[in-house]
């Protein structure tokens, strides 16, 4: 548990003026993040828990791409790994108005409309591009030249997690990581972009009609194609099976590209078959990982792997 006035005390320095009120938001995965009040207006303060994640120098750059591109974001005051009070670091931004997406209830064309907007929003953030393929931290580019090369060692990383945890079998996720590298080749045609990582209603804020992505921990230099299929694996985790379909038309039909989008589609369940297993290695929930599964299965049956 993270002392309260150790947070208020740090913000108040940083910042050089005083918090009046400080609440801690609940059910949020992995960091420890607070709303302060100081001068009428919201700010959030972010605790890591991981020291190497987000990378070091990451969200400053990934803002400074986002503002150097007009898109709308959060304004970040202060990345700190420095303090010793926070062994793993911490972040202090505005807090934006607005309300997350999934705390909505939402009618199907009112779904159906934000998957749209998300749409336009992420065309114009995979215009920003970048260097290399992976993770990136402060500026520097990423260290694999191609998106294969990337895919080969994030693969036989998370094989280590999957058959430790007992989550697949050694031979059988061999012969699926062997299937999914040679598929995923075909995207070393395509270039490098900034990639949110993470596209979900959890990480859509909604202010009347303006939205805004939220939350770039998850951010790296990938393949445009590989966001998309996070988002539509996303969705067919949460929606039903026609519900699902809809809103990834919604979104593909409003998402703008130079490339050809048909490819995506030929490749997109390969794609759903990593973030799966991605997801399996850090979902506990019971119900949600049969579901994850059974997605997992239906996805390696459709692409033939």
């Amino acid at each position: 548990m993270h002392d309260i006035a150790w947070i208020t005390r740090t913000f108040e320095d940083q910042m050089h003026m005083e918090a009046s009120a400080i609440h801690r938001f609940e059910n949020v995965p992995n960091n420890s993040v607070f709303r302060i009040e100081a001068k009428s207006r919201p700010y959030i303060f972010k605790v890591y828990a991981k020291r190497d994640w987000p990378e070091d120098g990451k969200i400053p750059f990934v803002y400074r791409m986002l503002t150097e591109h007009d898109i709308p974001h959060a304004q970040l005051f202060v990345f700190d790994r420095e303090d010793a009070r926070f062994p793993n670091g911490y972040s202090i931004e505005e807090c934006l108005p607005g309300t997350t997406a999934d705390r909505f209830t939402l009618s199907e064309s009112e779904t159906l409309l934000l998957f749209e907007k998300l749409a336009a929003l992420v065309s114009r953030i995979h215009r920003i591009g970048m260097t290399n393929f992976g993770y990136t931290g402060g500026g520097t580019p990423a260290i694999w030249t191609t998106f294969s090369e990337y895919m080969y060692d994030v693969l036989a990383d998370n094989a280590v997690s999957l058959i430790a945890n007992g989550l697949m079998e050694a031979a059988d996720l061999a012969s699926l990581n062997r299937a999914m590298y040679d598929k995923l080749k075909q995207y070393d045609v395509f270039p490098s972009v900034l990639c949110h990582g993470d596209l979900s209603a959890k990480n859509i804020l909604v202010n009347a009609d303006e939205i805004t992505l939220i939350d770039w921990d998850d951010a790296q230099s990938l393949c445009w194609m590989t966001d998309i299929a996070r988002l539509t694996f996303w969705m067919r985790l949460h929606y039903d099976g026609r519900m699902a379909a809809a809103c990834r038309k919604a979104f593909l039909d409003c998402y703008e590209t130079t490339h050809d989008k048909s490819v995506y589609c030929e490749l997109e369940d390969v794609l759903h078959v990593w973030h799966g297993l991605d997801s399996l290695t850090f979902l506990t929930e019971g119900a949600l990982r049969k579901r994850l599964k059974a997605l997992i299965r239906d996805s390696r049956n459709r692409c033939g792997i």
